[in-house]
């Protein structure tokens, strides 16, 4: 059964010396498991422009209870 749910953007700003991306993530939790994926991305291209850094990508993370 699914009992929580944290929204995960992902952040780029320029590279680092050697050309490789700098990368950070920013966590939402305690996100109500019945928002669907589609929510979720809405919210997430809605708190984009209010970051620091542009944003690359958006993941979710869903924890289950097994028992």
């Amino acid at each position: 059964m699914l009992v929580d749910s944290r929204l995960i953007l992902g952040l780029e700003n320029g590279q680092d010396n050697e050309g490789n991306p700098i990368r950070k993530t920013k966590s939402f939790n305690n996100v109500k498991p019945t928002v669907t994926d589609q929510e979720l991305t809405t919210i997430a291209t809605v708190l984009a422009p209010l970051q620091e850094w542009d944003l690359v990508s958006v993941d979710r993370t869903n924890i289950h209870s097994l028992m």
